[in-house]
This record gives structure tokens, sequence and C-alpha cells, in this order.
């Protein structure tokens, strides 16, 4: 699951306020008895493995927390508590970014002060704030000039913090600045950082500048709605920029209503009614910190109000936190992932397929052909077969890339890439695919290799003459296989489809096209050869192109007109997309049923959830004919991808469990052809031409 091994740490002081919800624990002077029960309660609990903690005032209350503080393994001294309430006024509100070089002193040597009460602690982490933004009065100068006695107090405690921890004999602190709105408006902080693009400027500079690696940033989710970006407020898109700099991570709630009593940076409970952090707000930064690969703490910062129990509080607050962080597995984290085509199937071999023809290759491939090792019961089980007929009728595209499966060395790497698996069941495919396969096949038998196509299911594709963006388009004429082809060859079944079109002059079209699936299918039966139809009712639409409906009524009658086909249907499967409503659908006929995959959404997990929904739908679902899905799940592996799928066709597992498995198997066997076909097993950073 998502951060099962990020710390999960509890902002003590605001979960834990004071008696009655006073400020005792802010100020390091809650009694002795709160604060051992505080921490009781969170070792019954049993979740947190981190906690964040401030200052206790009593040397021997100081000294029983410490002690009660044992079983957490990760401690954080936050001082933000103490510089915000800045008890007795004693530091200028600006702090360690203030203009006055003794103020800033001054607020530099507090500090110093709490990170050695950190090292006693046992802390590993220290997390302050700037202080507050000088404004704009003066124009930006003040500003720019804070910033710079910020950078300077920072470098001064970094090398405080490594001085002290080599006198003690321990690991330096990690230096964490927390990230704050810059308004002072009611309930607000107006912190000098501030916005996130200038807290990244910052991290940059220490960093790189002054080497102090040690440093670096934390994000509050309850801020997001809080710290203006140009004329918004930030969204999740930050933690992407903010990512090589993120030391820490807080979750909690804000109010942005101002009518609100508790308007601003108050961390209301999760549940709040007018909080701005709802569910689906908290899932989307979870899935965007689960895609920069954050593996440091996340804290839960959340305070009770009114006569809310803190005890309540935090329960709700990780069951809200479990929900979220366990749609993401459905929803599907990619990370920094990207699959490389080019690695798995290289140049080199590429145009060796093209060397392969040029030398007259037909007498081996109609030995491959026919010496092939065929599944002796293809139709026993579930199937998952690779569909790639895809550019024969035109269409090339995927997503916004209009020629994507145009370039035929990233559509045939694709397509090996799944079909090497022996979870996968076969490929359905037009001629000049179908060869390049047997090729590759043969050059990996020549070199000692396995063949990938030996116990598949192959199936050849029919009618490719519905050219896309034509005017003849719903005329489907049979271009690629004929059945006699398919039977000469020893393929395994034939496909074809028929598109319908009734409201439009296309309709005639339309009608040639289902008789001649019908005269095709009289052919397979004379040869007893499977027929795989996809009939798909269509509208034009306005740019003269055609979508299919995608409605259970209109797919019902579509169905019926496939089944009547040819004199016999015994031999007929359906290929049919997956549509709310699917139980009717599967309910309209007898025949087996195949799933289409349909477009590709970038995304491979929303045709796991139609493929698990459809399975569901009844028995006669028998798996699925998948395409672009399958082939170009964005940047994702195909062939982790390939495994996710099988896994619910064969297993009838959850789409969770498959995409486990998927994020499990990214990248493995990249070497598959290179290994045997040039004898060479690839790098991660070699790439292209061999």
């Amino acid at each position: 699951m998502a951060f099962e091994k990020n710390v999960k740490s509890i902002v003590h002081p605001m979960a834990f306020p004071g008696p009655r919800l006073g400020n005792s624990t802010m100020l390091g002077e809650a009694p002795e008895k709160y604060l051992i029960d505080s921490i009781n309660f969170l070792k019954r609990l049993n979740y947190f493995d981190g906690i964040e903690v401030t200052q206790i005032k009593d040397p021997e209350v100081k000294a029983k927390f410490i002690d009660a503080l044992k079983k957490f393994k990760y401690i954080t001294y936050t001082a933000e508590p103490i510089q915000l309430i800045n008890e007795d006024n004693l530091i200028d509100p600006t702090d360690i970014s203030s203009i006055n070089e003794l103020e800033r002193r001054n607020a530099v040597n507090r500090l110093k002060l709490y990170m050695k009460e950190a090292f006693e602690y046992g802390a590993k982490q220290f997390t302050f704030l700037s202080g507050e933004d000088p404004g704009t009065e003066k124009g930006l100068r003040d500003r720019k000039l804070a910033t710079g006695s910020l950078i300077k107090s920072i470098d001064e405690l970094c090398h405080f913090n490594k001085r002290l921890a080599k006198k003690l004999n321990k690991k330096p602190l990690k230096m964490t600045l927390e990230i704050f709105d810059r308004s002072d408006e009611p309930g607000h902080k107006n912190q000098l950082i501030g916005p996130s693009d200038e807290a990244r400027s910052l991290a940059v500079e220490i960093r790189n500048v002054y080497g102090h690696y040690e440093f670096g940033l934390m994000y509050d989710l309850s801020h997001m709605y809080l710290i203006s970006n140009g004329y918004d407020h930030e969204n999740v898109e930050v933690l992407k920029a903010l990512a090589p700099f993120l030391n820490w991570i807080h979750i909690g709630n804000s109010v942005a209503d101002k009518e609100d009593p508790n308007y601003g940076d108050t961390h209301v409970s999760m549940d709040y009614p007018n909080g701005t952090v709802t569910p689906e707000v908290l899932k989307d930064f979870l899935t965007s910190l689960n895609d920069i690969e954050f593996e440091d703490g996340i804290g839960f910062e959340y305070t009770p109000r009114g006569r809310q129990l803190s005890e309540s509080v935090i329960k709700v607050a990780i069951a809200g936190f479990e929900e979220a962080r366990q749609q993401i597995d459905v929803n599907y984290a990619l990370g920094s992932y990207r699959f490389k085509t080019r690695r798995f199937l290289p140049e080199k071999i590429f145009y060796m397929i093209t060397e392969e023809k040029k030398n007259n290759i037909n007498k081996i491939l109609q030995d491959e052909y026919r010496n092939r090792v065929k599944r002796p019961h293809p139709w026993d089980t579930n199937l998952v077969i690779i569909a790639a007929d895809h550019p024969a009728r035109r269409v090339t595209n995927v997503g916004s890339n209009e020629t994507a499966m145009g370039d035929r060395q990233q559509y045939l790497g694709r397509i090996v890439r799944v079909l090497m698996l022996d979870e996968i069941d076969g490929v359905m495919a037009t001629p000049d695919v179908m060869d390049d396969l047997f090729i590759l096949n043969y050059l990996m038998k020549k070199h000692q290799g396995k063949s990938f196509l030996d116990n598949k299911v192959l199936i050849g594709c029919t009618n490719r003459g519905g050219l896309k963006g034509s005017m003849y388009e719903m005329d489907d004429h049979v271009t690629a296989y004929n059945i006699e082809d398919i039977n000469a060859l020893g393929l395994d079944g034939a496909k074809m489809m028929f598109r319908l079109d009734l409201e439009t002059s296309q309709a005639r079209y339309s009608q040639r096209t289902i008789e001649v699936c019908s005269q095709m299918v009289r052919r397979c039966n004379m040869y007893n050869i499977p027929v795989f139809i996809e009939p798909l009712p269509v509208e034009r639409q306005r740019d003269g192109g055609y979508r299919v409906k995608m409605d259970a009524d209109e797919l019902i009658k579509t169905v019926g007109i496939a089944t009547a086909l040819g004199g016999r249907s015994s031999n007929i499967w359906l290929k049919i997309p997956y549509v709310d409503d699917y139980e009717y659908v599967v309910r309209s006929t007898t025949n087996p049923i195949l799933m289409l995959g349909g477009a590709s959404t970038g995304n491979p997990t929303d045709v796991l959830v139609e493929f698990e929904k459809g399975l569901g739908a009844g028995r006669n679902v028998k798996g699925c004919l998948v395409g672009r899905q399958l082939l170009y799940p964005g940047y994702d592996d195909p062939r982790a991808v390939g495994l996710a799928v099988s896994k619910i066709m064969h297993d009838n597992t959850t789409t969770e469990e498959a995409v486990r498995l998927l994020a499990q198997n990214r990248g493995k066997d990249m070497d598959y052809l290179t290994s045997k076909i040039m004898g060479v097993s690839l790098t991660s950073k070699e790439v292209g031409y061999l």
C-alpha cells in the first residue's frame, strides 16, 4: 500500500493542546499527567511511529516526557509554536529574517537554544519558520533584504547544528523550514516563506551554494489553500517542483470561508464541515505525493475545538488518511518511471527484420507458421489477447499523438513486450504485423532464445478497408487476411468488424459490410475456424468522424445482428466494449464475449476497473481483446500492465491487487530480446542503435 514505509507522525502540541483545549502544551506548561496520558494513548493506538514535540519548561516533567518518547522511532522538535507565540515579545516578529541585525542575532540565538533541547529529546529533525513578511510598503527592497537575512540565519543554524552534533557525538539534525502563507488576514501567519516558488529558490541556494544538504522544506496541505500563487491558491502541482527539497509533509485542514469563526490556518479536524481539505483533495494530494515518490515523514496536524476530544480527532484523521491512501493503489501511481521501447527493441534488432525480408524469408516464414507449437485447448480458459490491427485502417493515434502507432519500432516493441509473457494468451493482427512477429520469433530461436509465439492464440484480422476519415469509412472491405489465408497459415481464428450507422448516407455501407461479414462467417464455419466479431453501433460527429455509442441498449440491439450472421453461430465470439449496465448486454447472447479496451487514457487503472466489473457481469465474459490500453499505457511498462490485466482475467483478482502487481513488475526483463539476439544485456543507460 502507498506510504507503507513512510514515518507517520503526530504533531503533539496541536493534537493535545492542553487540558480543556487550552494552550498550555504549546507554552511548554502542560501538566505532567496530561502529557504522559497523551503519550500512553498514542502507544495504545499503535499507529504513529513518529512524534513532533516542542519545549517543556519544567525540568522534571521534561525528563519524564522524554523517557516516555522512547517508543517513537522518529522524534521531531518543532520550534514553530515557540516562534509564533513569541512569549513576552522578546523577539521581533520578523524573527530570523529580520533586516535588523541585532534582532536577527537574537532570533538565531533563541533557535540555537532549542536546538540543544532537540538533541536532549533525541530528535532527528528540527523544524522552524522564517519570520513575518516585512511587506512591500517600500517596494520589494525590504523583502529582498529579509530573504538575505534568512539565508544568513539558516547558514549559521546549519553550521551550529553540525558543530553541536560533533560535540555530542550524534548525527546532525535534519533542518526543515516550514512553508506558510504570506497574508496579514486574521487566522493567517503572514510569513516571508511564503510562496512555494520562493521556498524552492531558497532551498536551492542553501544546498547548492552553502552546501547544507541536511536542509529542506516542509509543505503543509492545510496551507495550500492559503498560499497565493499569483491570482489563485497553490495546488498539488507544487509538489513536483518542491520534490527534491521536501524533508517533511504535514496533512491538516484549514478554512477559507471568511465568515467561519475558524477562518484561516486553524488546523480544524479532518471532518470539519467547512474545511478546505475534503476527502477528494486529500486523495489528490497523496496521489501527487506518491507520484513524486516521497519517502520521508508525514505529520498529522489537527487540533480539537469546542467539545471535540483529542482522541476522536486523531482517529478521524487516521481513518481519512487510510481511506485516501487505499484509493491511491486503485487510482495508480507511476512515479518517475518511464518505459523506453528502444531499450527493449533497439534499432539494430529492428533493422534485422528488414534484412531478413530483403533476403527472401518467405520459405522460412512458411515453415515458422506451419511448425509453431499450437495450444492444445485454446478456448478452455479466459483469454487475454493483444489487438494489433489498428494501423491497417489508418488508425495510428494514441491520445493527442496522431501517429504514435505509426512508429513500427515502437509498435512491435510494445507488442512483443506483452506477448513475451506466458500469462498473455495471444495476439490478433494484420499480415504485416504477424509476419514481423514471426521474423522476430525466428531470430530469437536462431540465437537459442525461447519462442514467444508457441502456445499462443493467433488470430488474423480480415476487413480493414473502412479507412478512418474517408467518405466510405463504413464500407469495410476485406483488405488483410481472407479466410483462406487464415486456414492455410494455420491461424487459430478470424477477426472481423462491422460498424452500424443507421442515421446517415453511410448506412448502405454498413449494410454491405454486414453482408461481407456474413459471408466470412460461412467460410469460417466450413473450416471450423472460430470467428471474433466486433459489432459497434456508431454515430457521426460534427467533424465527420465517428464515435461508438457507449450505450447498453444500442449494444444489445447490435449484438443480435452479429450472432445471427453466417448460417451457424457456434463459432462466433463477440468483441464488445464495457459500458454501464453491462450485465444486460452480456445477457443479450449466449455466445462468449471478449471485452475491448478502447482508446488509451494514459492510466491503466481505467481499463482494469472496467475489466474487473465486466468480468463479473456474466459467465459468458471470457476475457479481453485489447490494443492501445495495453500497448500504450501512458509512460508505464506494457509488460507490467499486461500482467495486471492477466491477473484480473485469469485469477479474478481485484484492481487493487492487480495494480500492486503492476508496480512490482515495471522494467523487468528489459533484455529479453537483446540478451539472445545480440548477446547483450543492456543497462538502464544503454539506449538506441547498438
